[in-house]
């Protein structure tokens, strides 16, 4: 099933959407992008490192099944 299709079914029934000023984000980790969630093969993050070292960017690959 094409990313749009997925998109249109997941829109108003994904608990990690908020709307604001007209718009809608995802507020699920590794989504640094609008309207990404589950539909998406991989995810970028970026995560702090411990004792204020700087950051970690993460990529998550999502098998398709």
């Amino acid at each position: 099933m094409c990313t749009q299709v997925q998109w249109a079914v997941m829109q108003n029934r994904s608990s990690f959407l908020i709307k604001r000023n007209k718009q809608t984000q995802s507020t699920e980790g590794s989504q640094l992008l609008p309207f990404k969630g589950p539909i998406h093969l991989k995810t970028l993050g970026v995560e702090p490192v411990a004792e204020d070292r700087g950051v970690v960017v993460v990529v998550k690959h999502r098998s398709v099944q």
